[in-house]
């Protein structure tokens, strides 16, 4: 029984089935073929990754240890702790407490019409005074983080 494998072709054969096709279609038809030829081959190749596809989805979905891994990182009590340490920040809690004084100290110079020189040297001091509490409250804060936990940690 013989048995004939397209890929053992020898050059004899590939040349003579060039003649015959170029006899059969003519030479204008045949880039025309060996163009739907590629596109068949490439819309074949589409096809069995799309089947590949398919059949590997289901059974990604079926792993229970992702569902698992994410119920574990869901109910990790060290997230909350982390983000409790982002999110204390103590410049913005000073910057907070200045930002009424700042206003104020504007709205009291455009408000004053009798002296305003007067009214700049006692907000300018009123500042001084929130500035000096805000600094001995972050020591405070400080101070006790350090005798908490030995060390102020973010």
């Amino acid at each position: 029984m013989l048995v004939i494998y397209p890929a053992f072709l020898e050059f004899k054969e590939i040349m003579i089935i060039l003649v015959v096709a170029v006899v059969i279609f003519g030479p204008k038809k045949i880039p025309e073929i060996a163009r739907g030829l590629g596109q068949a081959v490439r819309k074949m190749k589409e096809a069995t990754e799309d089947i590949k596809q398919e059949i590997m989805n289901p059974v990604a979905d079926l792993d229970p240890s992702k569902e698992i891994r994410e119920t574990i990182a869901d109910l990790d009590p060290t997230k909350d702790i982390q983000d409790a340490f982002k999110s204390a920040d103590p410049s913005q809690d000073i910057t907070k407490a200045l930002e009424d004084p700042i206003n104020d100290l504007e709205k009291s110079i455009l408000d004053q019409e009798k002296d305003p020189k007067e009214a700049v040297v006692n907000k300018v001091k009123q500042v001084q005074e929130t500035i000096e509490i805000a600094k001995s409250e972050v020591e405070i804060q400080t101070e006790q983080e350090l005798g908490n936990g030995g060390s102020v940690s973010r």
